[in-house]
């Protein structure tokens, strides 16, 4: 049997899901491209404000907040990977499931976490040795943060307004510690 999922207004959650067998879930840049257009699309669908993203090349996380009660983010990241999932198949002539399983859902409750996730979000590129400074890669929120993109897909006054500053926003998620701890 399925764990129950609790989605309910102004609830944070840190949504995380990875190709079958650790495979590619995006073959070239434009696949990221149309992946972010279908997270726009179906956030405004159902209501959801994306807080910080990262798309690996295998895997995605999202930190988001439902902003209702009558849609969820269960019915988002549902129409996300299924529209994605039949658009890539169709596109690269494939079929069957490009992702592992069920997206991972974890509940952000304590305000410590609430900061530690955009952190393990953000240095995720880092972390895989892919670029070596927060806000090269093309594929997350970082840019949106750093200044050096003007995106629409994130809601930064939410994520912000945990923090003093953008300074200290900055700082904390470059800082070089590795204690990502999760106790949600």
């Amino acid at each position: 049997m399925n764990k129950p999922r609790y989605f309910y207004k102004d609830s944070y959650h840190h949504l995380y899901n990875r190709g079958v067998n650790k495979n590619k879930i995006y073959f070239e840049k434009e696949d990221y491209f149309f992946f972010l257009r279908r997270i726009k699309k179906y956030k405004e669908l159902y209501s959801i404000d994306i807080l910080c993203y990262c798309l690996m090349p295998n895997h995605f996380h999202l930190f988001v907040k439902q902003l209702t009660n009558e849609k969820t983010i269960g019915d988002f990241i549902s129409a996300l990977i299924n529209s994605y999932t039949k658009s890539l198949n169709k596109k690269h002539n494939r079929s069957g499931v490009l992702f592992e399983g069920r997206t991972k859902n974890k509940i952000i409750k304590k305000e410590s976490y609430f900061k530690w996730v955009c952190k393990y979000i953000l240095k995720n590129p880092i972390e895989a040795k892919l670029v070596k400074n927060i806000a090269d890669w093309e594929f997350s929120s970082a840019r949106d943060y750093f200044g050096l993109r003007e995106g629409t897909l994130v809601n930064k006054h939410e994520v912000l307004s945990h923090f003093d500053s953008i300074e200290s926003f900055k700082s904390f998620i470059e800082e070089k510690n590795k204690e990502v701890v999760y106790n949600f």
